[in-house]
């Protein structure tokens, strides 16, 4: 009976210690779920704020690098620095030269020539030109850019025996940016209460010689607002929402931002938007099994970590489409010009082993389709034609679409195969496109340049294609001409440049 009696607690107190035991691995088990649970969360969220971040920073910068880029085609011009001889900019040269495509085509709301004290000789304002007084309000705003842009001039002159030359770094080769005068200034700034990208850059000719009467610079400053439109166009591209400039003292509570520009105070505006927060997704997902496998406790571990393995692979393709779309037109799928400018740059890089021809095609009629038909018309015509230009290059080469009915084509060969190529694509486009029950008929011009026979950089490459397009254009169309070709054309030089502008 005494040893029963001993017995029975000591039983008790196993049980107890059973219990204890599993109650502990439960929530051991529960407890370390929770922690890889929230853990995976924060991560999670890291991880997407900081790629969100990512895209919208470099989308803003790749936004400032166009402008300049757009501007570079005006103040780095031989026929711009040969008009201001003058001292300013005549109403015969900016009609046809200048407002129709820069404000049309690019958006610019400001053309602004001035001297470096803020002296305005010619003032542009939505493709037309304004009193000079006009200009003296934004002309007010980017006062400091003008003197940074000043100053790089002035540094980079050097005097050549009674002429100047412009010392300008040789561009890095493993940029995929063009080639442009490092002399500018730009920034990202509030200008009559617009959010909008500035540039100041002086004009200079294309050989880098000035003569010496014409040291002092005259500078060309422009303006391209950020309207809401291009800010959806961007939530499209990088697949955020709410995106919007908001002073960074009133960013909202929910929200991530970026900085726009190079002001730093409170007051200044930043570019703020809603995150995805992937940290919720994640939640969703894995609670219910954290769930069932705290409930079935330590054998279902390996579940747990095939659930958040399939979680972040479902994130990095996320991220994966999202730099797919940042570089790929989301209407044909072929590559955008952000893309297309990187695989021109690699071929360049490579040329001197590896020549390459370089197509330029641009539908024919393909407004008359848009006006008689429908939008829906046209898109359906981008999409066959960008599905048969791709079949026909096939791995021999690029295909990209740069906007509008204009496509390109990077072919890794310089012979017959170019020549034979350009024509299958004229073909391509002659052909009839079938849509709701309906014929629609186009064509297609073309025109090729060789690097590195017709050129060596990315700028007189695409200059030199661009030409030979619309000389084809200028033949009657649905032909392709070669950068060859040209020598034979006959049309003063600055009548071409403003035919191919205009029909542009």
């Amino acid at each position: 009976m005494i040893e029963q009696k001993f017995r029975q607690p000591k039983r008790n107190r196993a049980v107890w210690a059973i219990h204890a035991a599993c109650t502990l691995v439960a929530i051991l088990t529960i407890a370390s779920l929770i922690f890889v649970l929230n853990r995976s969360v924060v991560e999670a969220d890291r991880f997407g704020l900081s790629a969100e971040r990512r895209l919208v920073a470099n989308e803003l910068r790749h936004q400032m690098e166009a402008a300049v880029q757009f501007q570079a085609q005006v103040s780095f011009w031989n026929a711009t620095y040969a008009e201001l001889a003058a001292g300013r900019l005549s109403d015969t040269f900016v009609a046809p030269e200048l407002a129709g495509w820069l404000w049309e085509d690019y958006g610019f709301s400001w053309l602004i020539v001035s001297d470096a004290d803020g002296h305005v000789s010619t003032a542009v304002k939505d493709g037309l030109v304004v009193p000079a007084e006009a200009a003296d309000a934004p002309l007010h705003d980017v006062e400091d850019l003008l003197d940074e842009a000043r100053r790089r001039y002035d540094n980079a002159l050097r005097n050549n025996n009674g002429t100047y030359t412009l010392d300008i770094p040789q561009p890095d080769r493993q940029s995929v940016t063009p080639i442009v005068p490092g002399i500018h200034a730009v920034d990202m700034r509030q200008i009559e209460g617009q959010m909008s990208i500035a540039v100041v850059q002086a004009v200079i000719p294309e050989t880098l010689q000035l003569p010496a009467e014409r040291r002092k610079p005259v500078f060309m400053v422009s303006v391209r607002p950020l309207t809401a439109r291009s800010l959806r166009e961007i939530e499209a591209k990088l697949g955020v929402t709410g995106l919007a400039f908001v002073p960074l003292s009133q960013r909202p509570a929910d929200g991530v931002h970026v900085s726009a520009g190079r002001c730093a105070d409170v007051s200044c505006l930043v570019v703020a938007w809603t995150p995805k927060s992937p940290g919720g997704f994640v939640r969703a997902e894995i609670l219910p099994s954290v769930i069932v496998i705290a409930i079935a406790a330590t054998p279902l571990m390996a579940f747990v970590a095939l659930r958040f393995s399939s979680v972040f692979s479902a994130l990095q393709q996320s991220e994966a489409r999202n730099r797919h779309m940042a570089k790929h037109d989301r209407l044909t799928g072929l590559l955008n010009r952000s893309g297309f400018d990187e695989v021109l740059a690699a071929a360049l890089l490579d040329v001197k082993k590896r020549p390459f021809a370089l197509i330029f095609a641009d539908l024919d009629e393909f407004k008359a389709v848009n006006d008689e038909h429908g939008h829906a018309a046209g898109d359906a015509v981008l999409v066959t034609m960008a599905e048969r230009y791709r079949l026909r290059v096939g791995a021999r080469g690029t295909v990209a679409r740069l906007g509008g009915d204009e496509f390109a084509v990077i072919l890794r060969s310089t012979g017959k195969d170019a020549s034979e190529l350009a024509t299958g694509l004229v073909n391509d486009a002659q052909t009839p496109i079938e849509f709701e029950g309906q014929v629609l008929r186009i064509g297609g011009s073309i025109g090729v340049a060789f690097a590195p026979r017709h050129g060596r950089t990315a700028r007189s490459l695409l200059a030199v294609a661009d030409e030979a397009l619309y000389l084809a254009k200028r033949r009657g169309r649905n032909r392709v001409q070669t950068a060859d070709d040209l020598s034979t054309e006959n049309n003063d030089a600055p009548d071409d440049e403003a035919d191919r502008r205009h029909t542009g």
